[in-house]
């Protein structure tokens, strides 16, 4: 998937409410199933419409993919009936069974039953892993890609009609990691990009196959005649664009956590930037029916009588506690027979209850999270699978109203004013110009945006689902906690909304693409899929939607930001490029270890400190991406918001560091060759080793071999051809400088190839 357009569907599919007119809709469809695929909207597929029976299928994944040989069909079904509710798309789902050496593996691939088309393809099998540089480059990596999609995907030829475009959506290379190479192409049709078509492949530094996901092509696609021009588009929807000011998380809150916190003030478009039909000219909805016009998003005040929420009192809550919260708040008693439970955490550790009941495989089943010290309800939702049509009319049973809208959204303000502490001070209604939902059990939905000082906070909202009978399908609550919200006190801003509009205005043009609109459920009623030819929204020309202009700065940001979504990485900057270190130097960059500072500069020269070398062993493990979000302080000098508790957390876990509360680690002080040499040591698990290895010649014949208090540290390094000797000397306490550490992480990682256990190991060590 293109990385800007994956940035959109993640913060949509996470948010589930609209940031601006017809983009919830929009977002759903770049990444819809073909229509050709559908071949019905209820009732049962039939076989006799495949044009490839069962046999050929499983016949065709074992040609192209050779570890298949072995493995057991257990099942081939047509449509995938391991999704609610079932898919009604032509194409057979096949679950695999193979046992390797003494372990099982279960996993399921697709293939188009009308084409021959392979859909989905992951390898879980256990495989020889190859560490950089890998046996095959990313260039012989891409012509084996090319090929097979000649093979695998017969529908897509490369003709003037149908093209695959490159683009960029490489997920984060860890240095450390086993080498793989992501590729995705978009397919065009009649030359126009087709934002409902995408192929994914994933190959190893083997260049082996490891992950496949195709596209089978619709044959209704509408001709690409249209009813105005891209630059007629781009006027209406600068006509149509409205701002509004807010409070925005840093660009990639989800999945960084420990910068939640951080946020910026920003205008955001809340009317305007959307699909425009191309052979209507209107603007399209949320359901995709064409407007004359997008609603702007508006707010109203929370109106109830309802009891407020109270906090619990008296310690922490216990299982049955946690269960009769839950109990009384939905009102039901979906956790009395046998609920399950278990401890742990949210993103800002505080304690919860998780709780959930139900059978996985059919009937109702039921999940809660509650703060185990408030008693607040964190998230919840119910729901019913049982199988095939059955589990389809359930659910759009549940869905056929039996209240009404008023009741419906007087219930849900209730419902808030009980479950959320100071609702009516710190939350609004969101007017929804229309409810869509893509759960056919599903009517109602209300979300309520958090506020602070007048102004929303993005991302920090409420969301509550009901079914046609008035009962609470889903409650999530994802806001912003109180003590942070002070932090956004210092933010004002420096230009006008008017200066903002003008901005965004100049930098919206519009693309002509294919999409898919439908697939989603009106009143319990699967609305079939049909593609459109519109109109998409470009803003600057390197970002989709999801833009915002920083009232501090002045400038166009993306707002949100995913792994898979790629940064344009400027080149290395000068001073690097003439360094004698220069490859090393490249290679530190292009895996995201190294960055430039604040003047655009690397400075490979400049001393390293062991802060620094904790954050780039960390980002030579993750592809400079952080998950986690350090929960208490584990040294003293590392507070739990200092730049380097990620890092720290993460070399906990993995054992490459021992927490010590009460110990400094001393972030600020210069890394020396000796620390460089413990460090290397324990990477490569060689402890014990170094202890034995302490009296060898080769580090007691130094002539500053009094010096070096870890010679068995020293003597591994210099092995392993890791660290150097100069004249004569190791110059254990001389500071290591960015230019070295690239070499060495270079030959650290060129190493894993040949150690019995690679550094990059996959457990977590218990604490």
């Amino acid at each position: 998937m293109n990385g800007k357009l994956l940035a959109t569907v993640l913060s949509l599919s996470l948010l589930q409410v609209p940031v601006f007119g017809g983009l919830a809709y929009a977002a759903d469809s770049v990444t819809s199933t073909s229509a050709a695929s559908v071949s019905t909207v209820s009732g049962a597929l039939d076989e006799s419409q495949a044009k490839i029976s069962k046999d050929e299928a499983v016949e065709r994944f074992r040609k192209l993919f050779p570890e298949l040989k072995d493995a057991e069909a257990v099942s081939v079904d047509l449509g995938n009936p391991n999704q609610y509710p079932p898919s009604n798309e032509m194409i057979w789902t096949i679950r695999w069974d193979l046992t390797v050496e003494n372990g099982s593996y279960g996993f399921e691939s697709s293939i188009d039953a009308i084409t021959g088309d392979i859909i989905t393809y992951y390898n879980p099998l256990p495989n020889e892993q190859s560490y950089y540089p890998g046996k095959v480059s990313r260039e012989e990596a891409e012509e084996i890609a090319k090929k097979f999609i000649q093979v695998a995907s017969p529908s897509i030829k490369t003709t003037d009609e149908l093209q695959l475009k490159a683009i960029k959506s490489d997920y984060p290379q860890a240095l450390f990691g086993p080498v793989q190479y992501a590729f995705s192409y978009q397919v065009q049709v009649n030359g126009i990009q087709a934002a409902n078509g995408q192929i994914q492949i994933v190959i190893d530094g083997n260049g082996k196959i490891t992950e496949y996901r195709g596209f089978s092509t619709p044959k209704d696609y509408p001709s690409p005649d249209t009813a105005l021009t891209a630059a007629q588009a781009a006027e209406k929807m600068k006509k149509e664009l409205k701002l509004q000011l807010a409070y925005i998380p840093s660009a990639d809150y989800y999945f960084n956590p420990t910068k939640a916190s951080d946020y910026r003030l920003g205008y955001i478009a809340t009317s305007g930037i959307g699909l425009i039909d191309a052979k209507s000219g209107k603007f399209l909805d949320e359901q995709g029916q064409a407007a004359d016009s997008l609603p702007s998003i508006g707010y109203s005040s929370i109106s109830s009588s309802a009891a407020v929420f109270k906090p619990h009192t008296g310690g922490e809550l216990t299982k049955e506690e946690a269960i009769a919260i839950v109990t009384a708040a939905t009102g039901t008693e979906a956790f009395k027979e046998n609920p399950q439970a278990s401890n742990g955490s949210d993103r800002e550790g505080h304690k919860t209850w998780s709780i959930w009941s139900g059978d996985p495989f059919g009937g109702e089943q039921v999940h809660a999270e509650v703060d185990a010290v408030t008693g607040q309800l964190i998230q919840y939702y119910s729901f019913s699978y049982t199988s095939g049509e059955s589990s389809t009319e359930e659910a759009q049973a549940s869905a056929k109203t039996a209240i009404t809208e008023a009741e419906a959204k007087a219930k849900a303000q209730d419902l808030v004013t009980k479950l959320y502490p100071n609702a009516a001070g710190s939350l609004k209604l969101i007017d929804r110009p229309g409810t869509v939902s893509y759960n056919p059990d599903t009517s109602f939905i209300y979300s309520f945006q958090q506020f602070y000082n007048g102004k929303p906070i993005q991302s920090s909202f409420v969301q509550i689902n009901l079914d046609g009978q008035g009962n609470l399908k889903q409650y999530y609550a994802m806001t912003t906690p109180e003590d942070k919200l002070s932090k956004l006190d210092s933010l004002k801003a420096k230009i006008t909304e008017e200066e903002a509009l003008k901005l965004y205005r100049d930098a919206i043009s519009a693309e002509l693409q294919y999409t898919t609109v439908g697939g989603n459920y009106v009143e319990g009623q699967l609305q079939e899929q049909q593609v459109k030819l519109v109109y998409m929204p470009k803003v600057n020309d390197e970002s989709d939607w999801g833009v915002i202009v920083n009232a501090v700065t002045g400038k166009l940001e993306q707002q949100y930001f995913f792994p898979g979504a790629t940064e344009q990485k400027s080149e290395l900057p000068a001073d690097a490029k003439k360094h004698w270190a220069f490859k090393s130097l490249q290679t530190m960059f292009d895996y995201g270890i190294i960055k430039p500072e604040s003047d655009g500069l690397i400075h490979p020269d400049k001393t390293v400190s062991n802060g620094d070398w904790i954050n780039m062993l960390q980002a030579g493990f993750t592809g400079g991406n952080n998950y986690i979000a350090p929960q208490k302080q584990l040294f003293a000098d590392i507070p739990v918001d200092s730049k380097y508790a990620a890092a720290v957390e993460y070399l906990v876990q993995r054992g490459f560091l021992k927490a010590a509360p009460t110990q400094k680690l001393h972030p600020e002080q210069a890394l020396t060759r000796e620390d460089l040499a413990v460090w290397l040591t324990k990477l490569l698990k060689y402890d014990k080793l170094s202890e034995f290895m302490a009296g060898d010649t080769d580090v007691t014949k130094l002539k500053d071999a009094a010096q070096i208090k870890n010679k068995g540290a020293a003597t591994i390094a210099l092995k392993l051809g890791l660290l150097t000797a100069d004249n004569g000397k190791f110059n254990p306490t001389a500071p290591v400088t960015k230019a070295q550490i690239s070499i060495v992480l270079v030959r650290l990682a060129t190493l894993q190839d040949k150690v019995d256990t690679p550094i990059m190991n996959n457990y977590y060590l218990m604490k």
